[in-house]
């Protein structure tokens, strides 16, 4: 089944090539995509995930600019799904280990993802990016030039640990 969705995948991008089509798979309606999400100075990350999620990725572009590298990208669909799950079953099972990425690659249709994982208490979001940055493997994954999606996922378990889940991706 798979196969053939990859086989009709292909010939509906191979139309629209011929075509001329510029817009072939449009985000849902709903999601949101920043190119540069903006940090909230009034808005405290460690009171609200979504600011300290925000404030991750703007560390992250921020790093990658500097190395001439493009920004990713933060899709609220599948590879930011993928993240905000795992950072809740991290937290429900104490689990912290990294999940197959390809379960990731196959359920949201990417060709490359990279995961990384952070936690601790007293977590901000300047300290997840250092010690991500600090990790050769951790730092190769956010480096990647491929990386174009991103999801983040953190939630606080019941020890107060912030676990944080970054995930990226490219469909190329």
């Amino acid at each position: 089944m798979r196969h053939l969705l990859r086989l009709f995948s292909a010939t509906v991008l191979s139309i629209a090539i011929v075509a001329g089509s510029t817009a072939l798979f449009a985000a849902p309606a709903t999601a949101k995509t920043w190119l540069a999400p903006s940090a909230d100075p009034d808005v405290d990350p460690l009171q609200n995930l979504d600011e300290f999620e925000n404030r991750i990725l703007v560390k992250i572009n921020h790093v990658r600019a500097r190395h001439d590298l493009k920004r990713v990208r933060l899709f609220e669909s599948c590879v930011d799904g993928k993240s905000e799950s795992w950072a809740q079953r991290i937290k429900r099972t104490g689990s912290f280990v990294h999940r197959d990425q390809m379960k990731v690659i196959n359920s949201c249709d990417l060709s490359w993802t990279g995961e990384t994982l952070v936690r601790g208490i007293g977590l901000t979001p300047k300290v997840a990016v250092r010690a991500w940055l600090n990790s050769p493997s951790h730092r190769a994954v956010i480096m990647k030039p491929r990386a174009r999606w991103a999801g983040v996922g953190v939630r606080v378990d019941s020890q107060g640990r912030t676990i944080g889940v970054l995930n990226f991706g490219d469909a190329s």
